[in-house]
Formats: C-alpha cells, sequence, structure tokens
C-alpha cells in the first residue's frame, strides 16, 4: 500500500537520482496537485493510502519532471506577486527577480504626485486625475500587467507580444481585469503607433544565444526561445526597447526593465547616449545581481 509519506520519500529519491532539483520539494508539490491538497495538508495525512487512479496520474507526472520538464508546466500554474498565473509552454514562467521589477514600478507609480509626474517618492495616495497608463512590452502570460492590475485599479494597460499563443494565456491571467487590460499582437512598439505612455514596463528577452548550452534543461529544453534569446550579447531587444521607448513615453515618463547577469554597464552606456533620459538607476536581485534597470525620461 503507498501512502503519502512513502510515496513521496521514493520520489524524492527517484528525483535525485535523475538530477532533478529541489526533488523533496518537487515530489511534494506534484503530489499535493494530484490530490487536490495544499502542500501542508500532505504532513497531516501522511499515513492515508493513495488510490490507484491517483497513483496512475502521479505517477505520469513522475515521469515527465524526471525527463527535467518544469514543475510548473506540469502544475499549469507559477503563483507570482501573489496570484496564480497560468503557464504553458508558450509562455515564458515568472521569476521571483521579475516581483523586484513590479514592486520598483508599483512604487513609482503609488508615487504620484498632484502634477500627474510620476515622481520618485512614496505619498499614501494614487492621483485621482487622468487614469496612468501602463505599456508592458514582451508581455508573455501576461503576469506583470495581472500584478500591477491587482494593485493599481485605476490604472489602464497595453500589452504587446510577437506570439499569438503567448497572448491568449495573458488573456485568461488577466481576464479579471478585462475592462482596463489591452492585449496586442506585434514586435514591441508596432502595435501601439501613435499612442503614448506614463510608464514602460518589460521584461524582455535578454539571454545571450552562447549561454544556450549552459542553461538547466528545464529552461533550454522547456521554454520559448524567442522570450530567452536576444542576439549574442543579449542585448538586441533592450537596445531597441532603450531606443525607441521616449517616442512612447509622456515628459518625465518611466521605463523599467529586467536585465541579465554583467549587463547592467552596457545598458547604462546605452541609456546615456541618448539625451532624453535622466541618469539610469540600477537594482539589484535577491541574489546580489544587478537585475533592474529604472531610468525616467526628461
Amino acid at each position: 500500500m503507498w501512502t503519502i509519506l512513502k510515496l513521496i520519500e521514493w520520489t524524492a529519491d527517484y528525483f535525485t537520482k535523475n538530477g532533478v532539483p529541489n526533488p523533496r520539494l518537487d515530489a511534494e508539490l506534484l503530489l499535493a496537485h494530484t490530490l487536490n491538497k495544499k502542500r501542508i495538508d500532505l504532513y497531516l495525512a501522511f499515513e492515508a493510502a493513495v488510490s490507484e487512479t491517483d497513483l496512475a496520474t502521479f505517477k505520469g507526472y513522475i515521469q515527465r519532471r524526471a525527463k527535467r520538464e518544469p514543475l510548473q508546466y506540469i502544475t499549469g500554474v507559477q503563483e507570482f506577486y501573489g496570484i496564480p498565473i497560468k503557464v504553458t509552454p508558450a509562455v515564458l514562467i515568472p521569476r521571483p527577480e521579475t516581483e523586484i521589477l513590479v514592486e520598483k514600478a508599483l512604487k513609482t507609480v503609488l508615487a504620484s504626485v498632484g502634477s500627474g509626474v510620476l515622481a520618485s517618492e512614496t505619498p499614501t495616495h494614487l492621483d485621482a486625475g487622468t487614469p496612468i497608463r501602463i505599456l508592458d512590452l514582451c508581455t508573455g502570460s501576461g503576469a506583470i500587467i495581472a500584478a500591477l492590475a491587482s494593485q493599481l485599479p485605476e490604472a489602464r494597460f497595453v500589452g504587446t507580444d510577437i506570439s499569438k499563443a503567448a497572448l491568449e494565456i495573458a488573456g485568461q491571467n488577466t481576464e479579471k481585469w478585462k475592462d482596463r487590460v489591452t492585449l496586442l499582437r506585434g514586435d514591441l512598439f508596432m502595435p501601439i503607433a501613435g499612442k503614448t505612455f506614463d510608464l514602460i514596463i518589460s521584461n524582455p528577452p535578454y539571454c545571450p544565444e552562447v549561454e544556450r548550452a549552459s542553461l538547466q534543461p528545464e529552461v533550454r529544453d522547456h521554454e520559448p526561445a524567442e522570450a530567452l534569446f536576444a542576439g549574442a550579447n543579449g542585448l538586441a531587444i533592450i537596445r531597441k526597447i532603450i531606443a525607441d521607448a521616449p517616442k512612447f513615453l509622456k515628459p518625465e515618463g518611466w521605463l523599467f526593465m529586467e536585465i541579465g547577469e554583467a549587463q547592467a554597464e552596457k545598458v547604462k552606456e546605452l541609456i546615456k547616449a541618448m539625451a532624453c533620459y535622466k541618469e539610469p538607476e540600477v537594482i539589484k536581485d535577491y541574489s546580489g545581481i544587478e537585475r533592474i534597470i529604472a531610468v525616467q525620461t526628461k
């Protein structure tokens, strides 16, 4: 008889032998998903038997994870900024680092003052004037829009992406705020010609092609390449965003981007080469890596 505890222990050992990161955690999360329980509930029922039907389902999940398919693609969800985000192989799995990008943008928007200019300090209220307009480039799953929309009830959002499949997922993830969210298919700024925004935010592709072979199998073999790679040095998309963003930002509007490791100095150089930007700010992630660029137009 397979109990919950026996299954977790056997699966963790099997994952370890197959090189799966976080073997015990993944075993618990997959079993909780199979049984439609919270992970904590497993600890309260270690000796409970698992049905043959659930065993068969769980076995399929084990085989997929052992082949290094991401856990989130198996369960179909990833929590981001406290919101369950649907994910499929059509979209990048939201990372904790991107929550820092959201948090920085959110604090900036909440710092809006009566003049309508997005300031750098943080008062306790949002300006009640014209709704702030936010553009999310390379929106993917729509996680960034969902996170910001959940905190900014008056803001209006546009998300663009070249992938039709990604936009379908983004639509599902932003359904709750559909009256304030517009999703458009196209390359970066192409679908929004003639429009301007208070804030542009993006987690663009930034992995250098030369790093493809060194990435974990979960990333390299399963996540969409078009959402990961951006030329030899990873700056191809970032360079385009920096060059074109001022055309779509209101005066003193903000640009926020997530960037790759060791890219901060080069990105700052690209920004400083354009006279329309103020001094850029770099924010580190939880590992101390320079991960977020924030810059305001003049």
